[in-house]
């Protein structure tokens, strides 16, 4: 499938962006938490979309034939273990070692991953309503 490499560079680039609006608008923890969610959101487009792509590109490797529902569900569960990932390294590199280091867990840190989450799973969840009713009918 030649979509999947355009898909890894184009989640390349919605990491870039999302580091460099946060290097040049200077946002902070507090300021910058709709800008994050933003790019949440689309990012949990993008990991579907992504999900999507390699289900596809494997799919000569196994035989199986999925109902479409069951498709979108796959699809979005994938996009949220993407979003569990991207939270790990958030958690490690930027809340550990990055300029925002805690001591602790908080209450804000929690809140933050929830969000992020959810934000994640709403924009897959966006997604799976695009691509149904841009289908119209259910495979």
């Amino acid at each position: 499938m030649k979509k999947f490499p355009s898909f890894l560079f184009l989640g390349g680039a919605i990491v870039a962006l999302s580091y460099l609006a946060d290097f040049y608008l200077n946002l902070g923890l507090l300021t910058g938490w709709w800008v994050a969610n933003i790019f949440h959101f689309f990012g949990g487009i993008y990991a579907f979309f992504f999900i999507r792509a390699f289900y596809y590109l494997t799919e000569k490797y196994h035989k199986t034939i999925t109902a479409f529902w069951f498709e979108m569900v796959i699809f979005a569960g994938g996009a949220l273990i993407l979003g569990v990932f991207w939270e790990w390294y958030e958690f490690v590199f930027y809340y550990k070692f990055g300029t925002f280091a805690i001591s602790q867990w908080s209450v804000t840190t929690y809140m933050d991953t929830i969000y992020d989450l959810m934000f994640d799973l709403v924009g897959a969840t966006f997604a799976g309503a695009y691509l149904f009713i841009r289908n119209g009918k259910n495979k």
